[in-house]
């Protein structure tokens, strides 16, 4: 079998599983919903904002059963996957699902981009802020991919929000003990090491931040860490090995 036909046969059973999920097309849908909800009870700008923050966290959600469920299933042990073959399958399926992200994620965008011509209430930074939000999302996928390799049936995406929760409490007690870092926060200027220690960590738990025109910048800094991510999943998905039982 070629490279190409393999891959032909890893993007038509991924994309089955991902049709066939219900809680996709439920998140979808339910955020399609919520942002029209959002733009017709308050206005275009509140929603097009609201998609740009929360957008990336398709891409998180589509990592939650990337490897671990499927050594866990068996189905890599398919007469499909002989000769080492179910390491191209998930290599493919990290690609899959990046492009499934990013497309319903594009098409929305350019929904909210044609109205916001029409109406002459879309600015170039939008599409800056977009291209920070797919790097954000990304990360997201490639740190559930990470996590994946241990935690299965969604865990590694919960470890994710509950880190997200526990970094929210942190900064409400922040602004309690008026530690400065909030107003840092607010400036984007960190003029010494605590300060930017405490926003490398808010980066990494919430990569969103870079959606934000001030820390649009710190886009980079995602990016090779979402890069370097990627890199140790690969390589971690190289040197898998099927438990015989």
């Amino acid at each position: 079998m070629s490279s190409r036909d393999r891959l032909k046969i890893a993007f038509f059973i991924t994309g089955k599983k991902v049709l066939a999920s219900k809680i996709n097309v439920f998140l979808l849908s339910g955020f399609v919903i919520l942002l029209g909800y959002i733009w017709q009870r308050d206005s275009f700008s509140l929603s097009f904002k609201s998609f740009l923050y929360f957008f990336p966290y398709l891409f998180l959600f589509l990592s939650q059963d990337m490897v671990k469920d499927e050594v866990d299933s068996g189905s890599l042990e398919n007469v499909l996957f002989l000769d080492g073959n179910f390491r191209g399958y998930l290599l493919a399926k990290s690609l899959f699902l990046a492009l499934v992200a990013l497309s319903c994620s594009s098409a929305i965008f350019m929904v909210f981009a044609v109205f916001g011509l029409i109406a002459k209430q879309f600015l170039a930074v939008y599409f800056l802020q977009f291209l920070a939000g797919i790097v954000a999302g990304i990360y997201y996928l490639s740190l559930g991919g990470l996590l994946s390799f241990s935690l299965r049936g969604g865990s590694n995406v919960l470890i994710v929000i509950l880190g997200q929760v526990f970094l929210f409490i942190g900064l409400l007690l922040s602004a309690k003990q008026k530690s400065g870092f909030l107003d840092a926060l607010d400036g984007a200027s960190f003029p010494d090491l605590s300060s930017r220690l405490k926003f490398l960590v808010l980066a990494v738990i919430f990569p969103q931040v870079v959606v934000a025109k001030r820390f649009i910048i710190y886009g980079l800094g995602i990016a090779l860490l979402g890069l370097f991510l990627l890199i140790l999943e690969r390589a971690r998905i190289r040197d898998l090995e099927l438990e015989r039982k």
